[in-house]
């Protein structure tokens, strides 16, 4: 179904430019792509026991299949049991072919997700001279996370793919990626929930079909009373994660506020998850009503989405923030080609600076981990969340309907 979107890929570096200088510099960063996943495929097979998340996947694949217990603490492996049931298929392959197969996958899914958002113009003023250099904005922010194995990638590609799907009015496939995310981490199914506050009649049936089916899928891979131990497991360790109320923890709003000595019980941060949660429907809602366009809602609905799922999310750490990376380098790109107060272009270069230096920090220098240093990324994440605001309110002129997406093709 998005077999053409994919293979589109390398067209999106190669393909012919009006000049020889966009040319180089497409094969350029095409290759730059290729050389970091080479570089990160040869540690894996000379380094392989270092920064390396791939072993706990592939652990959890096991312990599904011999029918032993997949949560013994709140750390480890953190995701649903239908997920170490996927990796199984992994633990069986040498542990360097299958944690290369792993990267190049996530790195696929995030490119393919990325290719196929620009090339629907949901973001209109980026023209196909400027692919290339959101590819190259987007490799610093990316490396590290395809480096050591999250499933960080994956799970943005999901949710561009399900905006997508959406928008082109493929409401299967959008609802089967917002489940798929949800059993890997559970918030990303705050994007369905949204897609279904603009568009109920076609989602909210779907979305509960898919979600359904990939639970009963778990209790057909294993015995039914171990799939169902493993559940309660998995509900109890979640609940029960207390990575925000220490130093090692969530880089999220509550850091922000630690760093200014106010200190939240975890019922009062609820308090504010749920108010800003509100907000980002209201938000969305309100430019349904309004008569958005329908890029224009659906680029809010995923900017304000990523925000709230570092922000406010259940855990936020250093890697994740990769979920905010390509509505960074999207706002960014498409700044340069359209009149913007010089007070919201600070906005957005101090946060796509800050999410950047962050980066460099946390990957090649020893910071000692405190409530400082752990709110520099929520920081940037505040100045870009205020951006995308200011930007939708900019725009919230009633040009078109949310209520008919425009088709891509025939096919739904």
């Amino acid at each position: 179904m998005i077999d053409s979107e994919f293979s589109s890929i390398p067209a999106l570096f190669m393909s012919v430019a009006p000049s020889s200088f966009h040319l180089t510099f497409r094969r350029v960063v095409f290759a730059l792509w290729i050389i970091a996943l080479l570089v990160v495929s040869a540690r894996i097979i000379f380094v392989s026991h270092r920064n390396d998340l791939f072993a706990i996947y592939t652990d959890a694949g096991t312990r599904w299949l011999r029918g032993e217990p997949l949560y013994t603490t709140t750390s480890g492996f953190i995701y649903s049991p239908l997920v170490a049931a996927f990796f199984v298929p992994f633990s069986f392959l040498p542990h360097w072919l299958g944690a290369i197969l792993w990267r190049w996958a996530n790195a696929v899914a995030l490119v393919g997700a990325i290719s196929w958002w620009l090339k629907s113009r949901l973001h209109a003023k980026i023209e196909p001279s400027q692919f290339p250099l959101v590819f190259l904005l987007l490799l610093p922010l990316a490396i590290g996370n395809l480096n050591n194995g999250q499933v960080n990638p994956l799970m943005i590609g999901l949710v561009m793919m399900a905006i997508l799907a959406a928008y082109s009015g493929r409401w299967t496939l959008s609802a089967v990626c917002v489940a798929i995310a949800t059993y890997f981490k559970v918030y990303p199914l705050s994007v369905g929930l949204l897609l279904v506050l603009i568009y109920p009649r076609q989602l909210v049936w779907r979305l509960f079909i898919a979600l359904l089916i990939f639970g009963i899928l778990s209790f057909l891979l294993q015995h039914p009373a171990y799939v169902t131990e493993q559940y309660q497991r998995w509900f109890h360790t979640r609940v029960n994660d207390n990575r925000r109320m220490n130093h090692g923890a969530s880089r999220d709003f509550a850091m922000i506020l630690k760093a200014l000595h106010i200190n939240l019980s975890k019922q009062a941060f609820m308090v504010f998850q749920l108010l800003a949660s509100g907000g980002t429907a209201a938000v969305c809602f309100m430019g349904k009503v309004c008569g958005w366009t329908t890029e224009h809602l659906l680029v809010t609905l995923f900017t304000l989405a990523c925000c709230w799922m570092l922000l406010f999310g259940p855990s936020t750490e250093s890697a994740t923030y990769i979920m905010l990376a390509p509505a960074v380098v999207f706002a960014l790109i498409q700044a340069l080609r359209e009149p913007t107060p010089p007070w919201m272009q600070g906005l957005l270069f101090g946060s796509f600076a800050i999410l950047l230096s962050a980066l460099v920090l946390n990957s090649f220098f020893n910071i000692k981990k405190n409530y400082y240093s752990m709110s520099v990324q929520p920081i940037g994440a505040v100045l870009f969340i205020l951006y995308a605001l200011c930007l939708a309110l900019r725009r919230q002129k009633p040009i078109g309907s949310p209520s008919k997406p425009r088709k891509l093709n025939a096919r739904s």
